[in-house]
């Protein structure tokens, strides 16, 4: 009976090994796949940028602007403004950063999402697919 019991515990312990290294080697698979995707991503925003870049920059190439000048007098019947004339222009300004609280609540936050992302880890990994 003793023997038993103790062949019983070390099955179990050899079970829980074999659990917990499978669950880590899924998750450095997963952590790979992420990084490679990411690497993708990122060569992908690159090559757009550079096409985005170039586009811009020939656009603005293409534009005459004394055509335009032109265009705007003779045609719509516009004029440059006098000297005495005040002109408004409203600009878009997209330089504001905006923060979650959740963001900057501190070390007990970051804690308690590691855990959470390790609880939902093990609950995925032994869920049914």
């Amino acid at each position: 009976m003793l023997i038993r019991s103790k062949n019983m515990r070390r099955i179990c312990a050899i079970v829980v090994i074999a659990l917990s290294a499978g669950f880590m080697i899924s998750q450095f698979v997963s952590v790979n796949e992420n990084a490679q995707e990411i690497a993708s991503l990122q060569k992908q925003l690159t090559e757009l940028e550079s096409a985005t870049s170039q586009m811009v920059f020939d656009m603005e190439q293409s534009v005459d602007l004394t055509e335009i000048e032109k265009e705007a007098t003779t045609r719509l019947g516009m004029q440059r403004p006098e000297k005495y004339q005040t002109i408004y222009v409203n600009v878009k300004q997209n330089d504001l950063t905006e923060k979650t609280a959740g963001e900057v609540e501190g070390l007990g936050h970051s804690i308690m999402s590691a855990l959470k992302k390790i609880g939902g880890n093990i609950v995925q990994f032994f869920s049914i697919k």
